[in-house]
């Protein structure tokens, strides 16, 4: 990562994830160590497994984000020896908690614990960890037309009136976006529930038809419920408070983590894996692979003897997402007395705009009186933004914030991007629509197990984990 400073603004960029309720956002998408051995504060776990890092482990897991994490800590609580191999200089992959470039912490990488079933709630209520359901959220087609309640009914309103008659059926090979032109919904008339699936996916030029089948025969249904009445269930994404690097200080603890081991090849038989890393060679009985899906894909790690051929291809079928995630931070809250949308607001979009979302990533943090806006895009719009200049790509997202709250002169004190897609640990954000996602994770040989690679967020990375390191826990019970 390199930081430069001009005009007051700190910009950073990269060195060398159907519909659900979240959609209404428009939405998809850890420093906790920096030398080569993670070291643990007080009250952590003791390391597990004493000696020479080069002795026979029961399981090597390489990668130290949410994914590997879990499995090793499901290892290392069943006793076994456990050994974390990690390319990077800190812990959480994708999960990235920057303390230093603003004024809080912000999150570079994931930043929401998606539904309150979430598996990541054991550990956020076990270290007491105050988090904020998003609440007020508000969106609108452009500017000059309403901003809407996404919480209620009103989001699912047709603003020129619902289509009538019986829904045609998808074409083969038909998009979401002709589709809607055949039923006869422009583009002005979407409802803001609509609008948002291309927000947190790709854009309905791509999209298959059947991705806004449901929720248009949704919105027409409901068409005489007044437009005030909330939604049942309430909005379910929370933001940590103060770091989502925090939910990792359970996993990690006592764990041998060995930081900058840079996997180039892993020799593997039946019950004995050879790891060769920028560090040197370590040895196990059983491996998981917790590695992006992106970095396996582009051939990173040798495996010799190679992968079948039929995985070598499921690699291969992996398709990254684009994502533009621009952090803007304020020094003073940006919506105005008298505005439409609440002066405590989470979420505004304006889904003409490019970037189209934004996001309150500093509500309800102690002490700080400024405010923190990301502003957030997927799909084709993130790839533009990409291809960008880093200042185009911000002043792109500060415009929005300027146009949300009607200030053409707001400007940010410090604004930062990361374009994970040029991170050569990770090679992409999250798994898109057209990724393959089966067939991916079977076993080879009971000595190699596979986590976290299509995942696209963090319960789900640490859920892969454990049923990775479960699967090696049973295979090491028979030898």
């Amino acid at each position: 990562m390199t930081a430069t400073r001009a005009t007051g603004t700190t910009t950073t960029t990269a060195g060398g994830g159907g519909v659900t309720r979240r959609a209404v956002l428009g939405l998809g998408a850890a420093g906790v160590a920096g030398a080569a051995t993670v070291a643990l504060t007080a009250g952590a776990r003791r390391p597990v497994g004493t000696g020479s890092d080069h002795r026979m482990w029961d399981a090597i897991v390489l990668g130290a984000g949410a994914s590997g994490l879990g499995a090793a800590r499901t290892l290392a609580d069943a006793g076994r020896s456990v050994l974390v191999l990690e390319a990077r200089d800190r812990i959480g992959g994708r999960m990235w908690t920057d303390r230093t470039t603003m004024s809080i912490p912000i999150e570079r990488g994931a930043e929401l614990v998606h539904g309150s079933r979430a598996s990541t709630w054991d550990l956020i209520e076990a270290e007491g960890i105050t988090t904020r359901r998003q609440q007020s959220i508000w969106g609108r087609l452009a500017p000059g037309t309403p901003w809407l309640d996404g919480t209620t009914y009103a989001s699912l309103k047709f603003p020129l009136g619902a289509p009538v008659g019986p829904l045609p059926e998808p074409a083969d090979g038909e998009t979401a976006l002709a589709w809607l032109e055949r039923v006869g919904i422009p583009r002005e008339n979407y409802p803001v529930l609509l609008a948002a699936i291309e927000v947190d996916s790709e854009q309905f030029d791509v999209l298959p038809a059947a991705w806004v089948v449901d929720t248009v025969a949704w919105a027409i249904a409901e068409q005489d419920v007044p437009a005030s009445t909330p939604f049942p269930d309430p909005y379910d994404d929370h933001r940590v408070i103060g770091g989502y690097d925090q939910v990792l200080r359970p996993l990690a603890a006592g764990l041998p983590i060995r930081l900058g081991a840079r996997v180039h090849t892993v020799e593997h038989r039946a019950g004995r894996v050879d790891v060769h890393t920028s560090r040197g060679s370590y040895q196990a009985k059983t491996l998981v692979v917790a590695l992006p899906g992106g970095v396996l894909k582009h051939g990173d790690v040798t495996f010799d003897p190679p992968l079948p051929a039929d995985r070598r291809d499921g690699l291969q079928e992996i398709e990254y997402l684009p994502v533009f995630k621009g952090i803007l931070e304020f020094a003073a809250p940006v919506v105005p007395p008298g505005h439409p949308v609440a002066r405590q607001w989470d979420v505004m979009t304006t889904f003409s705009k490019r970037p189209p979302s934004l996001w309150n990533a500093s509500l309800g943090t102690p002490g700080y009186h400024g405010e923190i806006a990301v502003a957030w895009a997927t799909g084709g719009v993130a790839q533009d933004l990409l291809d960008l200049p880093e200042a185009e790509r911000l002043a792109a997202a500060l415009d929005n914030v300027r146009t949300a709250v009607g200030d053409q002169g707001l400007q940010a004190v410090n604004a930062s991007t990361y374009d994970w897609s040029k991170d050569e640990f990770a090679r992409g954000a999250y798994p898109g629509p057209f990724s393959r996602r089966t067939g991916l994770n079977g076993p080879i040989d009971d000595t190699v197990f596979w986590a976290g690679m299509v995942t696209s967020t963090i319960h789900s990375s640490r859920n892969s984990g454990i049923t990775a390191a479960k699967q090696a826990l049973a295979a090491l019970a028979l030898r």
